[in-house]
């Protein structure tokens, strides 16, 4: 887990949410939620990976500037500004 600042300065943690992938293996995608609002439903971004290990990995290694591309792509697509 990580965390990020939208472009309109709300905090955000990069996760890995566990999600059947490819051949229904277990594997993650990658997700964003807000840490103040507990219970509200993560946003997802198109990216999975084949294990939760690979996910934290890449979350843990991945660019700032690349989190907060994929957090803005992720809120278009599910209607959040």
């Amino acid at each position: 887990m990580r965390s990020i600042i939208d472009d309109h300065g709300r905090t955000w943690e990069a996760v890995a949410l566990p999600t059947k992938v490819a051949h229904l293996r277990n594997g993650a995608l990658l997700a964003f939620r807000l840490p103040d609002e507990p219970g509200t439903e993560p946003v997802t971004a198109p990216i999975d990976f084949n294990s939760i290990d690979a996910a934290h990995l890449a979350i843990g290694t991945m660019s700032e500037k690349e989190l907060r591309r994929r957090l803005e792509w992720a809120k278009t697509a599910a209607g959040i500004a």
